[in-house]
């Protein structure tokens, strides 16, 4: 019985310091945004370990021709943190490979008047 009192005793002690223990986030330790520049080639979008789906934003380099294939390079990943125009959103990412493939369909909500200039 006494045995059976303690126990008691202990849980409600325990639950009573947890209830009044202070509740913190630690997403302010999290940036998505890791691996992003530069040669990462990472993108910010959030996936569950074998997932199917790896839904991301795409951005795009404004510079065109064979002499930027550095370039092109660094976007393979579909996000690049320097672009400052995202140009749609896509389901299908590599993360850390150096090339791109699946085959990506890229979408864009909007209305009104299609804008497809950078900004």
């Amino acid at each position: 019985m006494q045995r059976s009192l303690w126990a008691f005793a202990l849980a409600v002690t325990a639950t009573s310091a947890l209830a009044n223990s202070k509740e913190t986030s630690n997403t302010q330790w999290v940036d998505t945004f890791i691996g992003t520049g530069g040669d990462g080639h990472t993108f910010p979008g959030a996936v569950v370990p074998f997932g199917m789906v790896q839904l991301s934003p795409d951005t795009d380099n404004p510079m065109r021709g064979e002499s930027q294939q550095a370039e092109i390079y660094k976007r393979c990943a579909g996000y690049h943190y320097d672009d400052h125009t995202i140009t749609g959103f896509s389901h299908t990412h590599f993360s850390g490979t150096g090339h791109s493939d699946l085959g990506d369909l890229l979408v864009m909500p909007m209305t009104g008047d299609i804008k497809t200039s950078a900004g």
